[in-house]
């Protein structure tokens, strides 16, 4: 038997007794009144009752406070306390100012010192410091008012020895934080595989007392969390609140309605509708909006009636735009062009828009029918020696007002008529003709 345990059957003989005197009274009573858990004194009585022969041991501190109790001692209906109860505000004032004075002290230290239940101290704590009446026991009264005193106070207690330093479970917390948005102590701890609540009790020990420790285990899971999968997505510092409008707008135009978005994004479609309101931007609905653009942007959504509003609208698709410019206020969409404006097209243009939709594997004539171009008109310009001077693509169209043709001048063949031209080529379903969109993004 180890040197702090003591043969649990006296404890038993006597906690019968006191039961068998005040049979109206709980086993939880009696516990609370000898500092122990109620858990702790029932497992001792079934044990001894299912196996009177088998030994069984106890806490030697636990069978002394358990011994020490009186049929007096044990709380009375009409008379509190065996009629021992007294004012606890002088006892409880006198905690106070010790938790107060000493922060390294802890209610549950306190409670262990005065031999009395964390929760009666606490609830004792609670109702004082609301100005609400209450008794303790005397005997509990006059342990408090010694604690300082005549009894010494309870040491720091010393490190455990399953127990590192915190502070670097806290520095890679608050760098995981800084790195990403959506990133919430409990998703760390998630990701972590640790218990949240273990977690955060964790740091607020080591906030209130710096010397306390974390468990082994927990500091070496979270220390190993370099990376978070998402909802939490990294903090990009180039993010404007005009880039996440359009990536919005441009999952629409793929197809994807505000729920869908949101539920990619691990969020809600009313937080998206106040953003696309007050286009302010937090930090969760912008790694909302970020997650749900890697999620969706790559494919198109199932909603047709979110396409049609986003084309009525003209709304730019996801092809639209490249992930350098998308935030960029002053960038203008790839591919678009401005309904009642025809296209020029000339050698370069053309041979750049071939280049492109080749690569997705594309025959000519596909391609000639979703730019809008008959098939005479596209070899006409492909025969035709190409302009030295002109460099520039769909995205870098001038000013649609300066391509207004003059009226002397018609539209070559081939182009698109001003009453002829789509309301946004790159907005088409792929296949259409005069769609820009295609399988993957330039």
């Amino acid at each position: 038997m180890r040197i702090d345990r003591v043969d649990a059957r006296p404890v038993s003989d006597h906690v019968e007794r006191l039961i068998a005197q005040r049979p109206d009274l709980p086993v939880a009573v009696i516990a609370r009144r000898a500092g122990t858990t109620p858990s702790t004194l029932k497992s001792l009585l079934s044990d001894v009752q299912r196996s009177p022969d088998a030994a069984r041991t106890v806490s030697r501190a636990t069978a002394a406070r358990l011994l020490a109790i009186a049929p007096a001692d044990l709380p009375h209906r009409d008379r509190g306390y065996g009629g021992r109860s007294t004012d606890a505000t002088p006892a409880l004032r006198h905690v106070r100012e010790l938790l107060t004075e000493h922060p390294h002290l802890s209610q549950a230290a306190l409670a262990r010192a005065a031999s009395m239940s964390l929760t009666t101290l606490a609830a004792a704590l609670h109702d004082v410091d609301a100005g609400r009446p209450r008794t303790i026991q005397k005997a509990a009264a006059d342990r408090l008012l010694a604690l300082g005193n005549r009894t010494p106070l309870p040491e720091r207690a010393a490190r455990r020895s399953d127990t590192v330093d915190a502070q670097h479970v806290v520095e890679r917390i608050r760098e995981l934080q800084l790195r990403y948005d959506r990133a919430s102590t409990a998703f760390i701890a998630k990701v972590a595989q640790v218990n949240p609540s273990t977690l955060a009790s964790a740091l607020i020990d080591h906030e209130r007392d710096a010397r306390r420790g974390i468990n082994t285990d927990v500091a070496r899971r979270v220390l190993a969390v370099h990376d978070l999968p998402p909802p939490a997505f990294e903090r990009p510092s180039h993010v404007t609140e005009t880039g996440l409008l359009r990536r919005l707008r441009a999952m629409c135009a793929a197809g994807w309605t505000l729920p869908a978005i949101a539920l990619a994004g691990a969020t809600t479609a009313k937080s998206l509708t106040d953003f696309t309101r007050t286009r302010t931007s937090t930090p969760s609905v912008r790694g909302a909006i970020l997650t749900a653009w890697s999620r969706l942007s790559h494919q198109p959504g199932p909603s047709h009636r979110a396409r049609r509003r986003a084309a009525a609208k003209a709304w730019d698709p996801p092809l639209a735009w490249d992930e350098h410019s998308i935030d960029d206020p002053d960038a203008a969409p790839n591919g678009t062009r401005t309904p009642g404006f025809p296209q020029r097209w000339d050698t370069c243009l053309l041979q750049h828009e071939l280049a492109f939709f080749t690569r997705y594997g594309l025959s000519h004539s596909e391609c000639f029918r979703r730019l809008g171009l008959s098939t005479r008109r596209a070899r006409e310009l492909l025969s035709a020696p190409p302009a030295p001077e002109t460099d520039r693509t769909t995205a870098t169209l001038e000013n649609p007002k300066d391509q207004r043709p003059s009226p002397r001048q018609p539209p070559a063949p081939g182009d698109s008529a001003p009453g002829q031209a789509p309301a946004r080529r790159a907005s088409m379903r792929p296949g259409q003709p005069g769609s820009l969109a295609c399988p993957g993004k330039r």
